[in-house]
């Protein structure tokens, strides 16, 4: 029995049906009509709502030995009427195929509708201002230390309100604002001539969840334009205190431009464009340096750079690894083992080490959200600085709050 109550490779349902009730009205099958659709129900359907009564199955396979008896009756031989089924299977299959590709045609012209809207948006946004940083300090330089400033997940473009936060573009404005009277005070001490700015990601709030688009008070336009100019802004006050500048980013997964992230074509983040157009506002700037370059960048989840001392970073954004793999993943990939690796996206601030490596997670700009409250996680709105020397890939980190 085992062998007949079972799909055959390339056996639509209405061929198993009619084989296995052949079995059954040959006597080969001891099964009432009943259990015989409790097997097609299971083997064919996936939802329960969908599941069909023994009496649809029962009256199917009725209707075909009825046909069946008739063509022979009517003169067919059995190898005309197998000739026939044939035939009929074959146009099945070509409905099916049809199908899938007017799906497919149709897929393609919503894309088509989607990049359309998405450019017409591009062109409307792009007319609007936004304010520019009003921030003015003053430094002092010269250190045989190198500075790493981690800014990320700034999620530009939210507006949170809740017991544990209020968080807007305002009040973007003003944590930047304390960052940079931390990274002063820092400078202060420590006197470094370098300082690496790392882009961590998440620089807006994008559209990935749903919740997402109830709190956004932005479109992602202007959260781009709000990211770029208030980035820019923090890297052109920075240059007051350091002789050089290099700044490293890359992409988070709150840019991508598919929500579905099965469905999201690699290097299709709207956070490609941020180092796109701070190259182009530095362009004749010889203390800043955006690099973007093969030689920075491995991909755009993936970014190196080295430090005092020949040290070695890795950054990445971390919705693709965790503490506990990325040295192992990262080392694995790129044939090289580094000193230290860079991490956002978890929203909270940490050093750890594994396997040898000094792990830097930066946090949030934004605090506890609505997603969070959701996932019963909070956290308070802070970013990390460190001090790197060419003894030490950590010689201290600084745990700076925002709130």
């Amino acid at each position: 029995m085992d062998d007949i109550l079972k799909v055959l490779p390339n056996e639509t349902e209405d061929e198993c049906l009619f084989r296995i009730g052949e079995a059954k009205r040959d006597g080969l099958l001891d099964l009432n009509w009943i259990e015989i659709a409790d097997f097609f129900n299971k083997s064919f359907r996936e939802d329960e709502t969908e599941y069909r009564t023994e009496s649809s199955y029962r009256k199917k396979f009725k209707n075909y030995i009825d046909a069946k008896d008739m063509l022979v009756k009517s003169g067919f031989s059995e190898s005309q009427y197998s000739d026939l089924d044939e035939k009929i299977r074959e146009l099945e299959k070509a409905k099916i195929k049809l199908r899938d590709e007017r799906t497919d045609y149709q897929k393609s012209l919503r894309e088509d509708a989607r990049r359309e809207s998405f450019i017409e948006l591009v062109e409307r946004a792009m007319a609007k201002n936004i304010d520019v940083f009003d921030y003015k300090s003053s430094p002092i330089i010269d250190s045989n230390e190198d500075i790493v400033v981690c800014l990320s997940d700034l999620h530009a473009g939210i507006e949170v309100d809740n017991w544990w936060n209020v968080y807007n573009t305002n009040i973007l404005k003003k944590r930047l604002y304390k960052y940079l009277d931390e990274i002063c005070e820092i400078q202060r001490i420590h006197q470094c001539k370098i300082c690496h700015i790392v882009l961590g990601g998440d620089a807006i709030s994008g559209l990935i969840h749903e919740n997402l688009r109830i709190q956004n008070n932005e479109n992602v336009i202007e959260q781009l334009k709000i990211a770029v100019t208030y980035i820019g802004e923090f890297i052109y006050t920075l240059q007051d205190w350091f002789e050089n500048i290099n700044v490293y980013s890359v992409a988070g997964n709150h840019s991508r431009l598919n929500p579905n992230k099965d469905e999201h074509l690699k290097g299709e983040e709207l956070e490609e464009m941020i180092p796109f157009c701070l190259k182009l506002q530095f362009a004749n700037n010889d203390k800043i340096a955006i690099c973007d370059c093969m030689a920075s960048k491995i991909d755009s989840t993936i970014s190196a750079f080295k430090t005092r001392g020949n040290k070695l970073f890795y950054v990445v954004h971390g919705d693709h690894d965790t503490p506990s793999n990325v040295v192992k993943n990262l080392t694995l990939m790129s044939g090289q083992k580094p000193d230290g690796i860079i991490m956002g996206h978890r929203h909270n601030n940490a050093l750890s080490t594994e396997h040898g490596v000094k792990i830097i997670q930066c946090g949030s700009v934004v605090g506890t959200d609505d997603y969070c409250v959701d996932k019963r996680i909070s956290g308070e709105p802070e970013q990390c600085v460190f001090i790197t020397s060419e003894h030490r890939t950590v010689k201290c980190l600084y745990d700076i709050g925002l709130n």
